[in-house]
């Protein structure tokens, strides 16, 4: 795969925060985002497109996945460490060995995510999916490039083990007790009276 994708890719996630628009991702526009996303990653794109035409391609893909992840209410993706082992999402990836790489991974691991929730109509934390949409790409990179990522070769070893469905049930538990223990418990909702009584406090 064409390093150029990488760069793109990681651009795009850089400067995705600050160029979010004041209209909100559609369900259609982020559903033909994630097409782009994985006809640039995976092969699939059009041998006509220019080197550059397909880094474009794939920053306007990889932004209108991101900011559809963090603005909608129809999905909920988990960034926390158990989740996203191979990126720092809150210190960044400037520092991390193959950064580009890193940061287009993460984009697959959101498309897998969000796609998939999508097509479930159900919100789940649940990174699975994201992280096969994530292998997927990762074994492109690895067969293109050669790179190796320690903690994305953990996830491939599961894959291959068939214990990566489990580890990730696991993961999104890690996450949420570690929520629980940094906010507290969700509060419960408030209890209803009788019909025609308000409820009390």
């Amino acid at each position: 795969m064409p390093r150029y994708l990488h760069c793109a890719c990681a651009l795009a996630l850089a400067v995705a925060a600050p160029a979010f628009a004041s209209d909100s991702v559609t369900h259609a526009q982020v559903l033909e985002a994630i097409r782009v996303f994985d006809a640039n990653t995976l092969g699939g794109a059009a041998a006509s497109k220019t080197a550059a035409e397909a880094g474009d391609a794939l920053a306007k893909a990889s932004n209108t996945i991101l900011r559809f992840a963090v603005e909608s209410d129809d999905v909920v993706v988990d960034l926390g460490p158990d989740s996203v082992t191979w990126c720092d999402v809150k210190k960044g990836l400037a520092d991390m060995p193959h950064s580009g790489e890193r940061g287009l991974l993460f984009a697959a691991y959101l498309s897998g995510c969000v796609k998939a929730q999508l097509r479930s109509g159900k919100q789940d934390a649940n990174p699975f999916e994201g992280w096969v949409s994530m292998l997927r790409v990762y074994r492109a990179i690895r067969m293109g490039e050669g790179v190796r990522i320690p903690e994305v070769e953990d996830l491939l070893s599961r894959q291959m083990g068939g214990t990566l469905a489990a580890y990730a049930a696991d993961a999104v538990n890690r996450s949420t007790e570690s929520l629980h223990k940094t906010y507290g418990e969700p509060s419960a909702p408030a209890k209803q009276g009788p019909p025609g009584l308000a409820s009390q406090p």
